[in-house]
């Protein structure tokens, strides 16, 4: 039999019956693709300082909700365009283990064990490309389905075009929906998680959102909308380790 689930959708008093995860900031405590950038640095895969300039270029923009996926992706990429896309797969791996284990809420874990008990499907839905959210979600968090930015692959490496459509602000709506509307399930009946105004459209959209440590934007329409606030953090141990305490 499975456990009751600790929050019932406002509209249908009923549990969702998806519960959807923003990654960045919301599952864990950092940006994975600033971290990832880092990761190519001290495996000694990139030098040049201009990758961190794009990263710093990137998160001004994105807070200020104007980023252009598609522009961003095109100077982001350049760090890894010359590495395959098998070797990605295995270094991406190597990264989820060693650099974002450590960064994992745990009450971020304990709502992924609630829908695990309550037997509600989960998914991970990030602006982060795909090769780096997949196996984060599956290897830290236990969850099998991930959709990020695809991007577009020839010849056995990365192009930094974007396939289809972006998962990022109005995108992730578009890319939920096609899944929802394969499985016969309502927008209304998902619960999300999320951190960032850049995600109103889904919160707006979904049949109740979370705000996890939320941006001043999200905080007020939080407010406003009566969503729930949460406040994570990693323990104090985790942080002394992460030089953070």
């Amino acid at each position: 039999m499975a456990a009751q689930f600790p929050l019932l959708l406002p509209a249908s008093k009923l549990p969702p019956k998806l519960v959807v995860f923003d990654l960045d900031k919301t599952l864990i405590a950092g940006d994975s693709t600033i971290l990832w950038t880092e990761w190519l640095y001290e495996k000694g895969l990139v030098k040049d300082p201009i990758w961190r300039q794009i990263d710093r270029e990137m998160i001004r923009e994105y807070d200020q909700g104007r980023l252009d996926m598609h522009a961003f992706m095109r100077k982001h990429s350049g760090a890894f365009r010359n590495i395959p896309v098998e070797m990605l797969g295995k270094l991406a791996l190597e990264f989820a283990r060693k650099k974002i284990s450590p960064l994992a809420y745990p009450d971020a874990k304990k709502w992924v064990k609630n829908a695990l008990q309550a037997k509600i499907p989960m998914l991970v839905l990030s602006a982060t490309t795909t090769f780096i959210v997949a196996p984060i979600a599956k290897t830290i968090f236990g969850i099998d389905e991930a959709i990020g930015v695809d991007l577009v692959e020839e010849n056995g490496f990365y192009t930094g075009e974007i396939l289809g459509t972006p998962s990022f602000q109005e995108g992730k709506v578009v890319r939920l929906k096609t899944i929802l509307n394969a499985r016969g399930i309502d927008i209304s009946d998902v619960l999300f998680f999320t951190d960032s105004r850049n995600d109103l459209p889904l919160a707006e959209a979904a049949g109740f959102t979370c705000c996890v440590n939320p941006d001043p934007v999200l905080l007020a329409e939080a407010r406003r909308r009566s969503w729930k606030i949460l406040r994570w953090e990693l323990p104090l141990r985790t942080k002394i380790e992460l030089g953070q305490g």
